[in-house]
C-alpha cells in the first residue's frame, strides 16, 4: 500500500485501486503516522496531536478506537501495534521525497495543513529547496509567527535579504492591526539574524560535470544519516567517495566541507571551513544541526577519529559524513563501502567525459580493464582526446603508465593513477606492504588459506597444511597464530581499501595488482605448488558426493589454476604434467572445454596424456594413445575413452576397452568398479552383435554403483547410455522415465548441457517425445538445446527436427532436413549417425513413393553402418531397410532383414512401427510364430 501526503491525502492499494479514508480525525491519524514513515509513534504524542484543544477523557481508549476504525478502512496489516505505540506499514511519498528530492512528488500543500504537521511541512519545504512551497505555507498562515520566521530565514539563506525583511514588516503590521500585539521572540530573533548576517547553507563547492551511477548509494546514504550521526564512506582511492559525499551534502539544509588533504590538525581545518568567527565562539557551538563532511581522513585517521568523538559529544544536533580509505574505528560509526561503478555506469561516465562517439565494444573493454574506478575513467577519457580507441585499448593493460597525467588543479594524490596508489602505499606498515606485494601472484582472488600458504608463514613448523580439518589440528599456539596473522593483515588491507573481500575470498583490483606486481615480491613457484595440490585433492572428489563442491573449486579457482599452469609449462614441467592430470577430468568430462585442454596439452611436452589430448579428434590420437595405455592413469584413460566417440565401432578399440574394464574391476575404488560395468556395457552395446540385453544389464549395474558413490555426472552418463539402448529396442516408456531422471540429476550440476554425455539429454528427451506423440514437448526441448560449434551436434538437432516432420506426416520437410543433416556431416567419421540419417531419409522417400531413390539411401545406410561392429545400430538400419523391401513387394527379403536385425540386437524391437511391420510381413509370407 502507498500513502501520499505531499498534497491531499491519497491512499493507493497494492493493485493500484484508491482507498477512501473518511473523517477529518481519521485522516489526521493516517497523516500523523505517515509523517514518520518506518517509525513507531508513541500514543501520548498521537493523542496530543489529534486532540490539540480538547483531549478526550480517556485518551488511550479514544486513540485505540480511532486506530481500529482506520484499520477497517485501510487494512489491519497497514497499522502495526508495538509496545511503544503504532507504526505505519506502508510506503509513503515522504520517504520517496527524502530519498530522491524529486519535487514532482508534491501535489499541493503537505499534510492537508493539519496543525500538528506544520513544522514538518516547513522542514520538507526547506528540504525541497523550493521557496514557493514555503511561501505558500506562510501565505496560508499569515499570523503564524514561527512559519513567518522560518520563511524569513529561508529567504535570507537564498540571498533574498530584502524579501526577508519585507516579510517581517508585513507580519509586524498584521499583528498590530489585527491582534494589537508586537512580534514575539521567534519572529524578533529571525529579524535580528537577518539584520546581522546572511545565513549560510555551508561552503560546498559547486559540482563540475555530471554525476553518474550512484542512485543506490545516495538512497542508502540518506537513510543511514537519518538514523546515525556518523557515517564513513570507505573505498579505493579515486572510487568517488568525495563526489558521492558532496552530492548528498548538497541536499541537506546546511553542510560544511572540511578538506583534510594537508591539514595537520583536523579541528583547525573545521574551524577554518566554518569561516570568520568574530565573537570567538567555540567551534562545535557553531555547527547547530548541520552536516560536517570530513574528506580524506585516512592520512590523519587518529586525529580525525578524535575530532569526531568530540564533535558528536559537544554538538548533539550535528551529523558527520566522513570519507576515508579506512574506517575511523570509533563507537557509533557506520561504514558504507563505496564500490567501483558497474560496467554499464562506467561506460556511461567514460562516454560522457569523452564527449565523442567511440566503438562501444572498445569502450566496454577499456572500462572493464579499469575496474570501473571513476578517477581512472576520467583520466582515460582525457587520454582519449589524443589517442585512438584502438591505441587506448592496446595500452589499457599498462594502466599506471597510460594514466600518468591528470588535471593540473586537482589534488596531487589524484593527478595520476599511480599517485592514487602511492598515497595508500605510503600509509601501510612494512608487513602490510610485503603482503600486498605478494598478493599480486593471485589471479581472480584467493582464500585466506591460499594467501597464508603462498604469501604468509607457509608450512613452517606448527602450521597446518591448507585444508587440514580442524579436528586434526594440534593445540600449539603457533599453529593457528600464523594463519591468524595472515588473516589480520588481510583484514587491515581490506579496511584500507586495497584488498576487496567477497565472502571467503580476497582479491586485488587489477589496478592495484599491476602496482603490486611492480614490487617484484611474488612467489609463482609456491603459488603453483599450492594450486597443483589443490587440484589434485579435488580431482577425485569430482566423482563422488562432494562433486558439486569440487566443481565450484575448479570453477572459482580457474584463473589461479591457469596462472599456475602457465608458470609451470615454462619453469617446471613436472608440475605442468601433474596439473594436466589433475584438470583433465574437469575439462573433458565435467565441462567439455575441449579447446582449452588442447591449448594446454600442446604446451606440455613429453607427457603421454598431453600428447593424446593435443591430438584428440584427429587420426594421430590413436598412436598417441598407445603410450597412455602403458601409464597407470585409469581416470585419464576413462576420460580419453569418453571423448573418443569418433572411433566407436572399431574392433581394435573394443579390445582396449575390455583390458581397461579388467583393470578397473580389480580396483578397490567403488567408482572404478562401477565404471568397469559402464565400459562392459559400451563394449556390448557398441562393439558386439546380439549383446544389447547384456549392455542394458551392464548399464543398470553401473548406475547402481554410481548412485551408491554419489557421482551425479556418472549417473547422467549411464542413464544416457541406457536410454540409447532403450530407444533402439523401442522401449519408449522406459526410456522416457530414464531420460527424465537424467534431466533431473543433470540440473543439479548447474549447466546440464555442459557435461559430457553420449548424446544431449535434451536431444534424447525430444526424440522419445517424438516417438510417443508429444511433438509440442519435443519442439520445446529442442529449442532449449544450446547452439554448438560442432557440425555433428548441429546435425543431430537437424535430424531430430526431421524425425518430428516425419512423424507429423510432413515427409517432404523430413526429406529436406535429413539431407541438410547429411550435408553438414559429409566429412564426419560418425558412421552410425550418418547411417541412421540415410535410413531415415529412405523411410521418408518411401512414404513419398520415391522408391528408387529411397533404395539408394538404404544401401548407403547399410554400407556405412556395416563398417562398425555396433550390432544395435546395424539392427535399426536393417529394420528401416525392411520397410523399404516390403514397400518394394519383397516381403521375404523384409522378413530376412527383420530376422537379422533381431539377431544383431539380441532380441526383438518393441517399436510400434517395427512390430506393425513385422506383423504385416508375417501375414504376407504366411509365417505364424
Amino acid at each position: 500500500m502507498r500513502v501520499n501526503v505531499l498534497g491531499p491525502l491519497q491512499v493507493v492499494a497494492a493493485d493500484g485501486a484508491p482507498v477512501e479514508v473518511r473523517g477529518k480525525r481519521l485522516r489526521w491519524l493516517l497523516i500523523r503516522l505517515a509523517m514518520e514513515p518506518g517509525h513507531v509513534v508513541a500514543p501520548d504524542r498521537l493523542i496530543a496531536d489529534l486532540w490539540p484543544d480538547e483531549p478526550p477523557v480517556d485518551g488511550p481508549a479514544a486513540l485505540q478506537s480511532l486506530v481500529s476504525r482506520l484499520r477497517r478502512a485501510v487494512g489491519a496489516e497497514v497499522i502495526s501495534s508495538h509496545a511503544s505505540g503504532y507504526r505505519l506499514e506502508a510506503s509513503t511519498d515522504v520517504e520517496a521525497f527524502v530519498r530522491t528530492r524529486d519535487a514532482a512528488l508534491w501535489r499541493g500543500a503537505a499534510f492537508e495543513e493539519a496543525p500538528f504537521a506544520l513544522d514538518e511541512a516547513v522542514r520538507l519545504a526547506l528540504l525541497r529547496d523550493d521557496l514557493a512551497g514555503l511561501e505558500a505555507l506562510a501565505a496560508a498562515h499569515p499570523l503564524r509567527e514561527d512559519v513567518q520566521a522560518r520563511l524569513m530565514l529561508a529567504l535570507n539563506a537564498a540571498g533574498r535579504r530584502s524579501d526577508a525583511l519585507a516579510v517581517f514588516a508585513r507580519v509586524r503590521s498584521a499583528l498590530a492591526d489585527e491582534l494589537g500585539v508586537d512580534p514575539g521572540e521567534a519572529l524578533a530573533a529571525a529579524h535580528l539574524t537577518v539584520l546581522r548576517e546572511r545565513v549560510s547553507r555551508g561552503n560546498l563547492p559547486a559540482p563540475v560535470g555530471s554525476f553518474v551511477g550512484r542512485a543506490g548509494d545516495l538512497a542508502s546514504l540518506a537513510e543511514l544519516l537519518r538514523d546515525n550521526r556518523l557515517v564513513t564512506l570507505t573505498g579505493f582511492g579515486g572510487v568517488g567517495k568525495t563526489r558521492l559525499a558532496l552530492t548528498h551534502a548538497a541536499s541537506v539544509p546546511q553542510a560544511w566541507f572540511v578538506e583534510l588533504d594537508s591539514a595537520a590538525e583536523p579541528l583547525a581545518a573545521l574551524d577554518a571551513a566554518l569561516g570568520p568567527n568574530p565573537l570567538a565562539a567555540p567551534v562545535f557551538s557553531r555547527l547547530g544541526s548541520s552536516l560536517v563532511l570530513l574528506d580524506n581522513c585516512e592520512h590523519v585517521v587518529d586525529a580525525a577519529a578524535a575530532l569526531c568523538v568530540r564533535l558528536l559529544a559537544e554538538a548533539p544536533d550535528a551529523r558527520v559524513l566522513a570519507t576515508s580509505r579506512e574506517p575511523l574505528g570509533i563507537p557509533g560509526e557506520v561504514v558504507h563501502p563505496v564500490a567501483p561503478l558497474d560496467l554499464d555506469h562506467a561506460v556511461g561516465l567514460f562516454s560522457a567525459r569523452v564527449g565523442a562517439p567511440l566503438d562501444p565494444g572498445v569502450v566496454r573493454r577499456v572500462c572493464a580493464a579499469l575496474d570501473g574506478i571513476p578517477l581512472a575513467l576520467e583520466l582515460a577519457a582525457a587520454r582519449a582526446r589524443s589517442l585512438s580507441a584502438a591505441q587506448l585499448e592496446s595500452r589499457v593493460d599498462s594502466r599506471l603508465r597510460l594514466l600518468d597525467r591528470g588535471a593540473r588543479t586537482g589534488p596531487a594524490r589524484h593527478r595520476t593513477l599511480r599517485a592514487v596508489i602511492d598515497w595508500s602505499w605510503e600509509l601501510l606498515d612494512d608487513a602490510e606492504r610485503a603482503l600486498l606485494a605478494r598478493l599480486a601472484v593471485f589471479v581472480g582472488g584467493a582464500t585466506a588459506a591460499a594467501v597464508h600458504f603462498v604469501c604468509g608463514a607457509g608450512s613452517r613448523r606448527g602450521t597446518p597444511l591448507p585444508g587440514t580439518p580442524t579436528s586434526q589440528r594440534t593445540q600449539e599456539v603457533r599453529q593457528d597464530q600464523d594463519l591468524w596473522d595472515t588473516e589480520d593483515l588481510l583484514a587491515a588491507l581490506v579496511e584500507k581499501s586495497l584488498v576487496v573481500r567477497a565472502g571467503e575470498r580476497y582479491r586485488l583490483l587489477e589496478t592495484v595488482r599491476e602496482y603490486a606486481l611492480e614490487q617484484g615480491q611474488t612467489d609463482p613457484a609456491r603459488h603453483a605448488a599450492y594450486y597443483v595440490a589443490l587440484a589434485e585433492r579435488n580431482e577425485p572428489l569430482l566423482r563422488g558426493p562432494e562433486q558439486l563442491d569440487a566443481l565450484k573449486v575448479f570453477d572459482v579457482e580457474r584463473s589461479n589454476l591457469d596462472a599456475a599452469q602457465a608458470w609451470a609449462v615454462r619453469h617446471d614441467l613436472t608440475v605442468a604434467r601433474r596439473m594436466m592430470a589433475a584438470r583433465t577430468w574437469h575439462w573433458l568430462v565435467m565441462t567439455k572445454r575441449f579447446e582449452e585442454i588442447r591449448r594446454w596439452a600442446a604446451l606440455t611436452p613429453d607427457d603421454p596424456l598431453s600428447d593424446v589430448l593435443a591430438s584428440l579428434g584427429t587420426p594421430a590420437a590413436l598412436p598417441a594413445a598407445e603410450r597412455l595405455w602403458e601409464e597407470d592413469l585409469p581416470t585419464a584413460l576413462c576420460a580419453l575413452m569418453l571423448t573418443s566417440g569418433q572411433v566407436w565401432g572399431q574392433t581394435a578399440l573394443a579390445e582396449r576397452l575390455e583390458v581397461l574394464a579388467g583393470r578397473l574391476e580389480r580396483s578397490p575404488d567403488a567408482w572404478m568398479r562401477a565404471f568397469a560395468a559402464l565400459v562392459r556395457g559400451l563394449v556390448a552395446g557398441e562393439f558386439s552383435e546380439g549383446s544389447a540385453p547384456r549392455a542394458e544389464a551392464a548399464y543398470r549395474e553401473a548406475l547402481r554403483g554410481f548412485r551408491a558413490v554419489g557421482d551425479r555426472w556418472a549417473v547422467v552418463f549411464g542413464l544416457s547410455c541406457l536410454v540409447m539402448v532403450l530407444i533402439n529396442r523401442g522401449a519408449f516408456a522406459e526410456g522416457f522415465k530414464a531420460v527424465s531422471e537424467a534431466r533431473q540429476v543433470a540440473a543439479e550440476l548447474g549447466e546440464p548441457e555442459s557435461v559430457l554425455v553420449p548424446m544431449s539429454v535434451l536431444m534424447q528427451a525430444a526424440r522419445i517425445k517424438i516417438r510417443i506423440g508429444d511433438l509440442a514437448g519435443a519442439r520445446e526441448d529442442l529449442e532449449l538445446v544450446p547452439a554448438s560449434p560442432f557440425d555433428l551436434d548441429r546435425a543431430r538437432v537437424t535430424q531430430a527436427y526431421g524425425e518430428m516432420a516425419y512423424f507429423s506426416g510432413d515427409f517432404e520437410q523430413a526429406v529436406a532436413l535429413y539431407r541438410q543433416a547429411l550435408d553438414a556431416t559429409e566429412d564426419s567419421p560418425a558412421n552410425q549417425f550418418r547411417a541412421t540419417v540415410h535410413a531415415g531419409l529412405g523411410l521418408a522417400l518411401t512414404r513419398l513413393g520415391h522408391l528408387g531413390e529411397a533404395g539408394e539411401h538404404h544401401g548407403r545406410a547399410l554400407d556405412t553402418v556395416n563398417r562398425s561392429a555396433d550390432g544395435p545400430a546395424r539392427a535399426l538400419v536393417l529394420e528401416w531397410y525392411a520397410d523399404w523391401l516390403f514397400a518394394q513387394g519383397d516381403p521375404r527379403g523384409a522378413r530376412e532383414a527383420l530376422d537379422d536385425a533381431e539377431r544383431l540386437r539380441g532380441g526383438p524391437s518393441s517399436d510400434p512401427a517395427v512390430v506393425q511391420l513385422r506383423d504385416r510381413v508375417r501375414a504376407e509370407v504366411g509365417v505364424d510364430r
